[in-house]
């Protein structure tokens, strides 16, 4: 585990790393036919990521079209989703039977990616024979979800942060329009912005990245 955790440090995408956590699944838990991550986007959007093969992708985009599943328990509420035979189970009577047709899956063990803030989808192993997940295979799965759940905590602090740098850089820049348009020092720049944001209900960064366009614009036409 000591040599995944350093190989998903070095890698660069979110995608890239959930990737490796599914293949890494694949080799290291006896019963997983194929792997996936059903991750959850920031508006509640779910999607697919590092399937292993066609069978997990597959299985997925059945339950996001049935809206049912165990990948979808796991990835909203479930701690743990498991089930020794899905073709049986009262939990998804229309995704279990039809998976079970297109992809000859039987079993299912999905676990939930969490962090300090929450829930960011799921690790989902689909066994192609009966009751094919047992404790060893739920416990070092677990170990596996956690380093997804760190990589996906990981890329989202990394995004806002430079959300917030370029947020940063565009307020500074209209701020300088206003001083050098209205002659007023920083402070009262930024109050004009908040004062503009306030009266049209647009988020300050908003009307910031407005000016900075406008500007551009009218630099433009001159030349």
């Amino acid at each position: 585990m000591a040599q995944l955790a350093q190989t998903l440090d070095e890698l660069g995408s979110l995608e890239e790393t959930l990737a490796a956590v599914t293949h890494a699944t694949l080799d290291r838990v006896e019963g997983c036919a194929s792997a996936s991550i059903t991750l959850r986007r920031g508006t509640g959007r779910l999607e697919t990521v590092g399937a292993t093969a066609e069978l997990a992708s597959n299985a997925d985009l059945l339950q996001y079209s049935l809206m049912e599943g165990p990948c979808l328990d796991a990835a909203r509420e479930v701690p743990l989703t498991q089930s020794p035979d899905v073709r049986r189970d009262a939990r998804w009577p229309r995704w279990g039977p039809a998976a079970y047709e297109s992809e000859g899956i039987v079993s299912i063990l999905s676990l939930q990616l969490l962090s300090g803030d929450g829930i960011h989808g799921a690790l989902n192993l689909f066994g192609t024979t009966l009751d094919a997940f047992d404790l060893d295979a739920v416990a070092l799965t677990s170990v596996l979800a956690v380093h997804a759940g760190i990589a996906v905590r990981t890329t989202l602090l990394e995004e806002d942060l430079a959300a917030s740098l370029s947020s940063r850089r565009l307020i500074g820049q209209a701020q300088g329009l206003l001083m050098e348009r209205f002659s007023l020092d920083p402070e009262a720049a930024f109050a004009l912005l908040r004062r503009l944001s306030q009266t049209s209900n647009v988020k300050v960064v908003e009307i910031a990245r407005r000016l900075v366009e406008e500007r551009g614009s009218n630099a433009g036409l001159t030349r």
